[in-house]
């Protein structure tokens, strides 16, 4: 590293291999940073020769009305709809919402933070962020931060998400009101979506509450191989549980190959979007309130930031009390995949 480039600490993040964030925090000597990861950073920031500067350091404690806001892709409806909610919510506050996209990609989503650190935002909204925990820690100390649809690893990163559990049990309360035997899940890969491991965890307790069989398939964009062998190993009626509305419009036309939709296999699935409400498709479908959800979050950050009055924080400081948590009451909307036409 020359004098005409001094060593960042965004230099030391990509040559550790971890978040900037995480970079202020272990050069700061937080605790929370494990002593092995702590270690390696310092081995990475002396070997480049960083050199902490004060100045930047006092310039990102500045107030902005710039609120962040990361989403995994773009592939999901309900990722543009929570996108819009947030965007209103946040101008109706007066604050602008700045849109990035992160990836299952550790370095892309890392420079997607970067870059909203880089415009000093005043908060950062993530929704199911594939983020190890030790990183969102990091970045809540940085900057208000705030989940969506994924429990808050604690420290000052609050969340807002709806009750997996409630949800599992009125898909399998309605399900076994069909008189479906078994239920399937079928999720993404766990690098594709942070809720699958909840999703399944829930409904797999719900499944055993009531004595009906559960197992779980796993898939990648498209849905549509893994509905086929889940209908060749099962002929009993079968409630297929899909992990999100996109992906379980490619069991539709699977299933109306080769059995009867909402007759001896009851389709459900996640988020409630537009998507779901096509004739094509009509989906039965759990209902995430996106407006309560992001009004809910970004109340949260406006809270920790010090843009909004509470309480229970330190108006314009990071400090107050540890993560809260926002959970909210989800809906189950029957339609024509698991009652018939």
């Amino acid at each position: 590293m020359t004098k005409a480039h001094a060593a960042t600490q965004s230099d030391v993040a990509r040559v550790a291999g971890v978040s900037r964030s995480l970079v202020s925090l272990a050069l700061s000597g937080s605790p929370k940073v494990a002593a092995s990861t702590r270690e390696r950073i310092e081995e990475v920031a002396a070997s480049l020769g960083y050199r902490v500067n004060v100045s930047a350091s006092s310039l990102a404690r500045k107030r902005s009305t710039i609120i962040g806001l990361v989403l995994p892709n773009l592939r999901n409806a309900f990722f543009e709809q929570i996108a819009a909610c947030l965007g209103q919510a946040a101008a109706q506050r007066g604050l602008t919402l700045f849109v990035t996209v992160g990836s299952d990609q550790p370095e892309v989503l890392h420079q997607a933070v970067e870059s909203l650190l880089g415009v000093r935002v005043a908060g950062i909204i993530f929704v199911s962020p594939w983020l190890p925990g030790e990183d969102l820690l990091a970045i809540g100390e940085e900057v208000p931060t705030c989940v969506i649809g994924r429990c808050s690893p604690g420290g000052r990163v609050d969340s807002v998400r709806v009750d997996e559990e409630a949800a599992a049990r009125l898909i399998v309360d309605h399900l076994a009101a069909l008189s479906m035997r078994t239920i399937c899940y079928i999720g993404p890969r766990m690098t594709d979506a942070a809720s699958r491991q909840d999703r399944e965890r829930s409904l797999a307790q719900a499944a055993q509450a009531t004595g009906l069989d559960f197992e779980v398939r796993s898939c990648g964009e498209d849905a549509g191989p893994a509905t086929r062998a889940v209908l060749q190993d099962h002929s009993e009626p079968l409630g297929l549980v899909i992990h999100n509305d996109v992906l379980a419009i490619d069991a539709v036309p699977v299933l109306r190959e080769r059995r009867k939709p909402g007759g001896d296999v009851a389709l459900v699935s996640y988020d409630n979007t537009y998507l779901a409400l096509r004739k094509e498709f009509s989906l039965t479908s759990i209902d995430q309130p996106e407006d309560l959800l992001g009004e809910q979050a970004v109340d949260l950050v406006c809270r920790r930031a010090g843009l909004a009055p509470d309480d229970g924080l330190q108006a314009g400081a990071l400090a107050g009390p540890q993560a809260r948590s926002v959970v909210l009451k989800p809906q189950l909307v029957t339609r024509a995949s698991s009652l018939g036409r």
